[in-house]
């Protein structure tokens, strides 16, 4: 049986320079490994980047290497020693290098058991699933806080100001595009929402919630850190979760300022960071809080509508993402 693949055969600038699209066979399954049909994979545009162009440094890249790291599918072979998972059992996998490709084999250990292989699943994990473990374990919202979310509208943001409205936080999201304001509008979470490309973030929070930021939830960084930062509340805890302006620049941005402490030593405030992979131990219960509020209709999940379906589109969705025009999950169909 034949496997496509999207594989990165050199370190380059350009996605279109570093990978291309090759055909193997398939090798023979040892007895503890599972092969998977992959239906959808996520696409993870801004970390993608950073691997092929050499910059991920605890990622061994051999090459020819396969990248993408979420998907879901369904079980069409089973090794002989495993025993507890069917033909056709629907499965979501992350697992760094796994992802683009139409079948992968992996260790039974390392799948997760979910009712179908649809981009809703694939969102909840592992997108939904940080949002959860940032919010309880590094955020700490409390019911009357103002959490101010950043890129808001995107596969992780939408799903992140629904959970702090189940807080009963006051949910300000900011977001680029008239688009994106509708799907915001629609998740009926938001109290107030900030297109910045018509309001200027700085002054609406510098005007409107002046120190009052008691959680600000950064994806995006400069600009917006800063105008996070400069608002935060007594105890307010400003969390990084991404680093897209930065990344999309040639370097970091060298500040010559203050050290962060002046701003917040006097408040009691903090800048905080979230990693999903340090909180493995905490993943399934987030798993099962996700799926049970979706299947119960408490919580939606919002995939972007643009169609991309095969391997040869993965390159086109991961310039969609990077040109800011997703709104929600940006997801490939296999």
């Amino acid at each position: 049986m034949k496997n496509k693949q999207l594989v990165i055969t050199h370190f380059a600038e350009t996605l279109q320079d570093a990978a291309r699209i090759v055909e193997i066979d398939l090798p023979r399954l040892r007895s503890s490994q599972l092969l998977i049909k992959n239906t959808y994979v996520g696409i993870n545009a801004l970390y993608d980047r950073e691997l092929y162009r050499g910059r991920v440094p605890y990622i061994n890249v051999q090459f020819p290497y396969v990248f993408g790291v979420e998907a879901v599918g369904e079980v069409v072979a089973i090794g002989d020693s495993v025993n507890d998972v069917q033909i056709g059992q629907a499965v979501s996998t992350v697992k760094v290098g796994t992802a683009y490709q139409e079948y992968q084999i992996i260790e039974a250990v390392d799948i997760i058991k979910i009712p179908e292989a649809t981009a809703a699943y694939l969102t909840l994990n592992p997108t939904g699933v940080s949002g959860y473990l940032a919010l309880k374990n590094t955020a700490e919202p409390k019911e009357g806080e103002t959490i101010v979310v950043s890129a808001a509208a995107g596969g992780l943001g939408h799903i992140v100001v629904q959970l702090a409205k189940q807080k009963k936080c006051h949910v300000v999201a900011i977001c680029g595009t008239p688009e994106k304001v509708r799907l915001l509008q629609s998740l009926e979470a938001c109290d107030r929402i900030i297109n910045y490309r018509e309001e200027d973030i700085a002054e609406v929070l510098n005007n409107e919630y002046t120190n009052k930021i008691d959680v600000g939830f950064d994806s995006v960084g400069s600009y917006m850190f800063d105008a996070f930062l400069a608002n935060l509340a007594p105890l307010g805890r400003l969390v990084v979760s991404g680093l897209a302006t930065e990344l999309t620049a040639p370097q970091f941005e060298q500040v010559t300022g203050a050290r962060v402490y002046e701003s917040i030593y006097w408040k009691g405030a903090s800048v905080r960071c979230f990693m999903n992979h340090l909180f493995r131990e905490q993943q399934p219960e987030a798993r099962s809080y996700l799926f049970d509020q979706y299947q119960k209709g408490e919580l939606q999940v919002k995939v972007d509508t643009t169609t991309y379906e095969g391997i040869e589109a993965i390159v086109d969705a991961s310039h969609y993402l990077l040109a800011g025009k997703s709104c929600g999950k940006v997801v490939v169909k296999l």
